[in-house]
């Protein structure tokens, strides 16, 4: 399966949004975006960052503040990296003064309130735009304390793949030719979950390779989705 990027409704959403946050001027800016685990998140931070030239920061368990801002630091290629807080944060301040260009954080679910704060304060001093993404809980932290949600120009949920993304995806990733019905069935048992049917559809493919057949069955797509709810059964066993 081909790996590639198709412009769902969520990313036509993300970039619509980092457009407006480009055209404020002397305002400091957060982009919110949140969603269920499996969403394309991280796939759309990373695409985008990588087309753009953006800084891309990945939030990590138990992350200090010294740590984040050490992460950020190095993502901006600040050399030698600060060692200690102050410093680090007012390189980081300073490199985005001079080269103002777009942070996205994501799994910023996982930051504290304090280090969400840290983040407001740069968006304060710099007017650069922060993408914040995560899941859910992102947002409940951000509504908690009224500078941070105030601070939110948009805050996007994102949506379920659709059944014609479906469609259009396993043509252009895996040269599957599915019916409307297929597609639907696949949004209906994965939850429109895109990672759930990205792993699918390479079962799929496999299955369709294997049986060297001139069409996409129903029950070749019954079995590719049992496979793929076996196998997040036998993950959520382990963990």
């Amino acid at each position: 399966m081909k790996k590639i990027f198709i412009y769902t409704e969520n990313v036509k959403n993300f970039v619509a949004a980092t457009k407006e946050a480009e055209d404020v001027v002397k305002d400091p800016v957060l982009l919110v975006f949140t969603g269920t685990a499996g969403f394309g998140k991280t796939d759309i931070a990373e695409y985008f960052t990588a087309q753009n030239g953006w800084v891309y920061v990945r939030a990590l368990s138990n992350y200090t503040d010294q740590w984040m801002m050490q992460d950020l630091c190095f993502e901006l290629n600040i050399q030698p990296t600060p060692k200690r807080m102050k410093p680090a944060f007012e390189a980081a301040r300073d490199e985005l003064r001079r080269n103002p260009t777009i942070v996205v954080i994501d799994e910023a679910d996982k930051l504290s309130d304090r280090q969400l704060e840290w983040v407001r304060d740069l968006a304060d001093l710099t007017f650069v735009p922060f993408i914040l993404i995560g899941e859910k809980l992102l947002k409940h932290k951000l509504k908690r304390h009224d500078r941070l949600w105030r601070r939110a120009l948009i805050c996007i949920d994102l949506k379920p793949i659709t059944s014609v993304e479906i469609l259009y995806f396993a043509k252009q990733a895996a040269d599957l030719t599915l019916t409307a019905q297929q597609a639907e069935l696949l949004r209906e048992k994965l939850s429109g979950n895109f990672g759930f049917v990205k792993r699918t559809l390479h079962h799929l493919e496999k299955v369709f390779l294997a049986n060297k057949s001139d069409k996409v069955t129903d029950e070749m797509v019954k079995a590719a989705i049992k496979k793929a709810e076996d196998e997040k059964n036998e993950r959520s066993i382990r963990i």
